[in-house]
Formats: C-alpha cells, sequence, structure tokens
C-alpha cells in the first residue's frame, strides 16, 4: 500500500487559505470585530503548530539519546501552558468576539482535514500494478 503523508508546511498554508476566506466571509457578513478575532485565533493556531514542531523535535532527539538537555522533556507542557495562559489573556483582556476566534482557531482543523484528503488523493493515484515493492 502507498501512503502519502500531509506536511506541515502544507497544513500552515492551507490554514493561511482556509483562515484568509474565513475572515473575508465574516468581515462580509458579520463584523469587523469578528474578522480580526479570526484572525488572531488563526495566527495563534497557525503559531502553536510551529512551536509544536520544535518541541517535537526536542523530544525526539532527546528520545535518541541526542544532546538534548533533560529539560527537554518539559517543553511540551510548557508550552501547553503558555497558549493557555495567552488564550486567557487574550479572551479575558482584549475582549476578542468569540465566535470569530473561535471560527479561526478551527481553520488549522479544516486545514489538517482538507490536507490529509489531498494526501491520500495522491496516494490513491499510484496503480497497484505500478508500484514497484510488488
Amino acid at each position: 500500500m502507498n501512503w502519502s503523508m500531509p506536511t506541515i508546511g502544507g497544513i500552515q498554508r492551507t490554514t493561511g487559505i482556509v483562515a484568509a476566506i474565513a475572515t473575508v466571509m465574516l468581515a462580509i457578513f458579520a463584523s469587523s470585530a469578528a474578522a480580526l478575532s479570526c484572525v488572531v485565533g488563526a495566527t495563534l493556531m497557525i503559531g502553536n503548530l510551529f512551536l509544536l514542531t520544535i518541541v517535537g523535535r526536542a523530544i525526539v532527539a532527546l528520545a535518541q539519546g541526542g544532546t538534548g538537555n533533560k529539560a527537554g522533556v518539559i517543553l511540551a507542557p510548557m508550552k501547553l501552558f503558555l497558549f493557555v495562559g495567552v488564550v486567557y489573556i487574550l479572551v479575558a483582556y482584549t475582549h476578542l468576539n468569540l465566535t470569530g476566534f473561535m471560527i479561526g482557531a478551527m481553520t488549522q482543523i479544516v486545514a489538517i482535514f482538507i490536507e490529509t484528503w489531498h494526501a491520500s488523493s495522491r496516494g490513491s493515484l499510484v496503480h497497484p500494478s505500478e508500484d514497484d515493492n510488488v
């Protein structure tokens, strides 16, 4: 079977495109506050996935006996704590439009589904008779 995986770059790119579409739609059909909140939510999710790749690499390097610091194990919970704090500050003190913010945050989940579908459709383009491993 031929498997094709979505890439982090592809997910980030698709998140940006979906967020831009959602932002324009919110600006037209809802309000500028909802559109701005959508941008903030999408930016936060893009930053989260970016930091997750860095933390993931550090944890894998540590697990493989690399020169990573033993404190690398605590990076994932600290990243989560950081983002929970950022979201709390954004929601509590800036009074973002929560609907727009959540739509922006959900753009990455939509992008993951789109990229997974895209990767699986690329994998299905290979006919079994064309596979060299058969």
